[in-house]
């Protein structure tokens, strides 16, 4: 006989802004065969979370419950389960959808053990921000210690994940920022330059010879820009598209530019000089290859219980602060925004 489990989601009911986000009842039934049901700890905030909002996901349709990634406790098992018990404490990477809820179905596939020693926010801030970082530096563009590398949006999620396990790495950092996250990023050990000055001649004197990678959330001109200073060899990473977004909100502007990027990025012209361009999209990376994932955030956890790393936290909020959450967000806060379902604080 199936049992239900009473809990709830969070709803973007349509397309638009952070007031499409509302608390919703449901009621959760056994996971179905191969997958688990995991009562949520904590569930982490993404920039992709915005762009899903938004509408700018392709193949999203409305209602949908946001969120990539959750820390928490397995409930239930479904038929031909195997490896995974009932009350392990996991850490999960959903198919970009899910997440904002008291309880989340997810797969074996995409679940890793949480060290005792580590709270569920501090776990999620690695499964999404971390685990990206990490694999676009070991398995998407690999630099060699000594090397140095441009990180756009230093102090944001991913960005802060960059540059903290770059230098862990032994690379020279250099990090944009705004002008009040400057001296934030000086204290990392992240050489800043200012995002609203003139970045790219800064990052092109401090290395003449060229970089050896640089990692773009933003795309449009930036990374036309950036694909400028890279060195022979040298490889821009593009990994995201908060150009698209003004605010938190969908701009059309920032739509058009990142369209014209592509014809910018040649193949002839990248041959001629001798550098390289990937794209790197977690929802499609991560699926594609489940056992790195489980290796590289089994890493990064290991990494977090031995303090050899330390991810920035922002604001904890209850599930149903999910749209305070996103206009928080968009406002460039630092640190991983978590949302923590049962709370009242």
């Amino acid at each position: 006989m199936n049992r239900y489990i009473d809990g709830e989601v969070v709803i973007a009911s349509k397309r638009g802004g952070p007031e499409t986000l509302a608390v919703r009842p449901r009621r959760f039934a056994e996971p179905r065969a191969g997958r688990v049901l995991v009562a949520v700890e904590a569930a982490g905030v993404a920039y992709g979370d915005l762009l899903l909002r938004e509408g700018l996901v392709p193949g999203a349709a409305f209602p949908v419950i946001p969120g990539y990634d959750a820390v928490g406790v397995v409930e239930a098992l479904g038929a031909d389960v195997t490896g995974v018990s009932v009350g392990d404490r996991v850490a999960v990477r959903t198919d970009g959808t899910g997440g904002y809820a008291s309880h989340v179905e997810a797969t074996p596939a995409l679940m890793v053990p949480v060290p005792a020693a580590l709270s569920g926010e501090v776990a999620v801030a690695l499964v999404l921000n971390y685990t990206t970082a990490w694999q676009m530096l070991t398995r998407v563009a690999p630099v060699g210690a000594g090397g140095t590398v441009l990180v756009h949006g230093a102090s944001g999620g991913v960005g802060g994940a960059l540059a903290e396990l770059a230098r862990l790495r032994g690379l020279r950092v250099l990090g944009t920022a705004s002008p009040s996250r400057l001296k934030r990023l000086e204290d990392r050990g992240v050489v800043p330059l200012d995002r609203s000055g003139d970045w790219a001649a800064r990052a092109r004197k401090l290395t003449p010879a060229g970089l050896d990678a640089v990692f773009d959330a933003e795309g449009g001109a930036v990374a036309r820009r950036s694909l400028g200073l890279l060195g022979p060899g040298g490889h821009l990473v593009v990994y995201g598209a908060s150009g698209s977004l003004r605010g938190g909100r969908r701009s059309l502007l920032g739509l058009v530019q990142m369209a014209l990027t592509s014809p910018l990025l040649s193949a002839l012209s990248l041959f001629i000089r001798g550098v390289g361009v990937s794209g790197y999209l977690s929802s499609s990376f991560v699926p594609a290859r489940p056992a790195w994932f489980r290796e590289d955030l089994t890493h990064l956890l290991e990494l977090a219980a031995r303090g050899e790393i330390a991810p920035a936290m922002g604001a904890r909020l209850p599930l149903r602060d999910a749209p305070e959450a996103h206009r928080l967000l968009a406002t460039g806060t630092a640190g991983k925004l978590v949302l923590l379902p049962g709370s009242a604080a």
